[in-house]
């Protein structure tokens, strides 16, 4: 009996401790993944998205919060699926998902006649690739080939256009960004961006007349 009873209180103190560590198992898994599956990316803002953040320097176009379905399916996620706390985790969950993109995705080089390299052109099947211009870094990602602090295209969700700051020939560009963005299922912008003070602005617009 007193062998019997003296288990009891310790076997249940035992189940109850692997009881809990199984709750925080089964409750902390799905937390985890949910999180990785929001992205903040760029759009036109006539998406009317129903969660979106400001760029600065425009109204076309708007960062949006959006929900992986897939690797290749996104959806708009909605107000209440996400609390301005994890809205500023979905902003660092993207950041990160964009540097690895960035590591395995290579760039095309684009030169004019004398071998000089005028941009660079970077494509992915990833429908996140836009998300690689929150990072702050990013205009000087390629500086090794484009000089520091460049600018950017963002004609649609799988093109992504580098150009050098001191470039003069950058609206020698126009038709391209505009068949990249009018002929794709999921256009962006026509603008021009760049980084100030670590954030995304759009200082410009890529013109119709060509």
């Amino acid at each position: 009996m007193l062998n019997r009873s003296t288990r009891r209180p310790g076997n249940c103190k035992l189940n109850r401790h692997l009881f809990g560590l199984l709750l925080l198992v089964a409750f902390a898994t799905p937390v985890a993944a949910e999180a990785n599956r929001f992205f903040l990316l760029l759009d036109p803002y006539f998406y009317r998205s129903p969660l979106v953040l400001p760029v600065e320097g425009t109204k076309e176009t708007v960062f949006t919060f959006y929900r992986a379905l897939d690797d290749a399916t996104l959806i708009p996620a909605k107000p209440e699926e996400l609390s301005d706390r994890e809205q500023a985790a979905v902003q660092i969950q993207t950041k990160s998902h964009a540097r690895k993109l960035l590591e395995v995705t290579k760039p095309e080089v684009i030169r004019d006649t004398h071998g000089v390299v005028t941009a660079l052109r970077l494509d992915s099947s990833d429908p996140t690739l836009s998300g690689i211009l929150l990072l702050p870094d990013i205009g000087n990602h390629y500086a090794d080939l484009l000089g520091p602090d460049c600018y950017f295209a963002v004609p649609n969700r799988r093109t992504v256009l580098f150009f050098p700051r001191l470039a003069s020939n950058i609206h020698s560009f126009s038709p391209l960004v505009h068949s990249l963005y009018h002929n794709d299922p999921w256009p962006i912008s026509i603008e021009i961006f760049e980084i100030v003070n670590g954030k995304l602005r759009a200082s410009g617009r890529f013109s119709d007349e060509f």
